[in-house]
């Protein structure tokens, strides 16, 4: 076999993972750049080396799963008060994302939901230690102390059936 017939290739992405990787990483980026950097990322993987010979792979499809941003209100526990997720800088920042990504070249989006009816805030696990370590009184806490959680529905569904 030549290795370089171009083996079709299909790159899945766990969006909620990149997006808070790629922040904490390379940092704070316009949703343009953001879709730039991912599509170059991808596209790097299509090239490796076999017993020192160059290999290239054709791409099939970047299959990018992730939720669409909450636009509900919910309330915070910490500040007594209600959060309009959906005129958060996140939520405006994502979808533009989103679309940036539809513009894309094979790229397929599969967003999910979000479990919003299910959402609760939890202390941060550094939070945590600190509190269990005595080095942080209860009284203490700020709000950066809690992180919003929640879970996604359907995501996994749709993986499993762009796999079958």
């Amino acid at each position: 076999m030549n290795h370089n017939d171009g083996i079709k290739t299909a790159i899945l992405v766990d969006g909620g993972f990149y997006r808070r990787r790629a922040y904490a990483c390379l940092g704070d980026l316009t949703p343009k750049e953001r879709a730039d950097e991912l599509d170059v990322y991808c596209r790097r993987h299509l090239t490796e080396r076999i017993n020192g010979e160059k290999v290239n792979h054709s791409l099939y499809r970047i299959f990018y799963y992730d939720c669409e941003p909450v636009d509900k209100t919910i309330y915070n526990p910490f500040t007594k008060s209600n959060v309009n997720l959906g005129k958060s800088p996140t939520y405006e920042w994502t979808n533009a994302f989103f679309e940036e990504l539809k513009k894309k070249r094979k790229f397929a989006i599969r967003l999910g939901q979000l479990a919003v009816q299910q959402a609760n805030y939890n202390l941060s696990q550094k939070a945590f230690k600190k509190l269990c370590n005595d080095t942080l009184n209860f009284s203490d806490l700020s709000e950066s102390d809690i992180i919003l959680n929640i879970d996604q529905k359907g995501v996994d569904m749709k993986i499993g059936l762009d796999i079958a």
